[in-house]
């Protein structure tokens, strides 16, 4: 593991290029991949993999199901699948598929995820996902993925061809902030432990990272030491550095782009629970409702897990 941060967030990377890009580097190096989606190569990022690369790519249509039991199956003549779609239509339509096809089989399958909780948009309440965390983590043997940014995001796309398994890769398509530089190289199965304090820490997952560390550099104004871990890896979880963290803090507060019930929340409390955490501990997250249409900026704050509403929980909490 090498990882080494950006100076600041304003250079971004479009996720679904960085996609598009691993794929074919990947063909070109000889990685016997087969990619596949349903209806969205378009909007994936791998649309030059279909146009370039046929007998490495398969669109299935609008029949996500059919697609991760023939995807999975696929790996048992030696080729790493990678599928995508809308987060919802991978988790919550697929879960028997990948169940039985995939995780009991013990195929390899890579899962995009894309544009899961807020990032659904203006695609509304049935493309929205806030129950995917609580839905993957249940299946054995699987690997659940946040990705913060591109560099993460692709160093989990190589990780799995050159590993396999079973992977629930969760990120959005579009322009986010770049976190880490360039080649950075990240551990299985570890958090990221980005900003250091000794009164809030944060632990975030995705794209929020983005906004936990910008309520960490606002609280550090204001004098209150903070720091910040990307979680990255939902499933397993990095239960070492997190009990080796927390307990030098007053108050943890987790921040996640899901449902409250069976997300990064509930995980981390069982394990501050388990091990008599002494710190204060507050969760923000989507409280128990369904998605709705709107941009990035507003559901955000719909569903108060902005930057700003990170400040205000640890304001009102580090009293």
């Amino acid at each position: 593991m090498s990882w080494e941060l950006q100076n600041n967030l304003d250079s971004k990377k479009e996720i679904r290029k960085v996609y598009g890009d691993t794929l074919e580097s990947m063909i070109q190096e000889g990685k016997d991949i087969m990619v596949c989606d349903s209806d969205l190569v378009g909007s994936s990022g791998a649309g030059k993999i279909y146009e370039k690369y046929k007998k490495n790519s398969v669109n299935f249509g609008i029949c996500e199901q059919n697609m991760i039991a023939a995807a999975a199956s696929m790996s048992v003549v030696g080729y790493k699948p990678f599928v995508h779609s809308f987060s919802p239509f991978v988790s919550r339509r697929v879960m028997d598929q990948v169940y039985v096809s995939a995780g009991f089989s013990k195929n390899d399958l890579h899962i995009y995820a894309s544009e899961p909780g807020f990032w659904s948009q203006y695609n509304g309440a049935t493309h929205t996902t806030f129950e995917d965390f609580a839905i993957m983590r249940a299946i054995p043997g699987i690997t659940v993925v946040s990705p913060s940014d591109a560099v993460t995001f692709e160093w989990i796309m190589r990780y799995y061809a050159e590993n396999g398994g079973v992977f629930y890769n969760r990120c959005t398509r579009r322009n986010i902030p770049m976190i880490y530089k360039e080649g950075s190289t990240f551990e299985y199965g570890k958090s990221n432990l980005i900003m250091e304090g000794n009164d809030v820490l944060i632990i975030a997952e995705g794209s929020l990272v983005t906004d936990a560390i910008e309520a960490a550099e606002q609280l550090n104004e204001k004098g209150i030491s903070t720091g910040v871990i990307d979680l990255l890896f939902i499933k397993p979880l990095d239960t070492e550095l997190i009990c080796k963290e927390v307990n030098k803090y007053k108050l943890v507060i987790t921040v996640e782009n899901h449902n409250i019930y069976g997300g990064i929340g509930e995980a981390i409390g069982a394990e501050l629970a388990l091990m008599n955490a002494v710190c204060k501990f507050k969760r923000l997250g989507v409280q128990d409702r369904y998605g709705q249409v709107g941009t990035v900026d507003y559901l955000k704050n719909i569903y108060q897990i902005s930057s700003k509403h990170i400040v205000a929980t640890a304001l009102e909490n580090i009293k």
